[in-house]
């Protein structure tokens, strides 16, 4: 990991699909967003940048089994997880 944190979440792409009350989330970024912080595709990073993403839009899900990519075709950084939100309330993200 490189200097400070400085991602904007507002340039993040959000997209989330639920499937019997579990949320498959995709996340994009624009690569150099990513790799100006970061110097490698990394699970702890990943897990790192969308626990923050989440508490930034105010979401109290919840991420497990999370996957980290870079799609050369569009220079993005894809993160994808399942978001649970069984025990606990779903509340409104802000957009």
């Amino acid at each position: 990991m490189k200097g400070g944190f400085a991602l904007n979440f507002d340039n993040f792409i959000d997209t989330r699909i639920e499937k019997n009350g579990l949320y498959k989330l995709v996340l994009e970024m624009a690569a150099h967003e990513y790799y100006d912080d970061y110097d490698e595709l990394n699970k702890d990073y990943a897990m790192n940048i969308l626990d923050s993403y989440l508490q930034y839009r105010g979401d109290d899900g919840r991420p497990s089994d999370v996957e980290i990519e870079y799609d050369d075709e569009y220079d993005i950084v894809r993160i994808k997880a399942n978001i649970h939100y069984l025990g606990n309330d779903h509340t409104t993200f802000r957009m």
